[in-house]
């Protein structure tokens, strides 16, 4: 668990389901997302098996909810995927409730997720894609201090990617926690 002034990042647990199930498949939170939003069914084997996931199983997405303290509920997620072809990187994402948008909760959980993924996890670098029209999510990754690196997609682009590596994230004057 990794406490911030404001939210709780934890693993998920089946109580979540509700609160899950409600922002994941909100058109506001999907609208620069692909594919489509989850079944009670599929949600609900999805959050068992964030819960019971080991934190070294590779080829998939480790989620953690982002629980508001003071309201006691989950207001959004963040993740990592660990990919066994390469080693040492992951690749992160995050989602939240669309009446926790422009509150800094996503820079809040995500600032202190990349310790962490650095620290805890061992990587040596992350990336991040995001839609080239989500500026929401672009300049929460700059902000973060990720770099805008390739962009892909037709017409110049639709798709932004975004990297950082843990040196370059620890020279920006942060030590690791305690």
């Amino acid at each position: 668990m990794i406490r911030t002034p404001r939210l709780l990042i934890r693993r998920f647990t089946l109580g979540d389901l509700a609160d899950f199930l409600a922002y994941q498949g909100d058109p506001v939170v999907r609208r620069h997302m692909q594919g489509s939003p989850m079944s009670g069914r599929e949600a609900r084997r999805y959050l068992a098996d964030q819960a019971a996931m080991s934190e070294d199983l590779l080829d998939c997405w480790h989620g953690f909810a982002v629980q508001h303290l003071e309201q006691d509920r989950l207001i959004g997620d963040i993740g990592v995927y660990l990919d066994a072809k390469l080693a040492g990187v992951g690749d992160v994402g995050f989602q939240f409730r669309p009446d926790q948008h422009r509150c800094g909760y996503g820079y809040e959980a995500m600032a202190a997720f990349l310790p962490y993924l650095f620290y805890s996890l061992g990587l040596d670098r992350i990336t991040a894609s995001c839609d080239r029209a989500n500026t929401a999510s672009f300049t929460l990754l700059e902000r973060l201090g990720l770099r805008r690196g390739s962009e892909s997609g037709a017409a110049g682009g639709s798709t932004l990617r975004y990297e950082l590596s843990r040196r370059d994230w620890a020279g920006a004057a942060r030590t690791p926690p305690r």
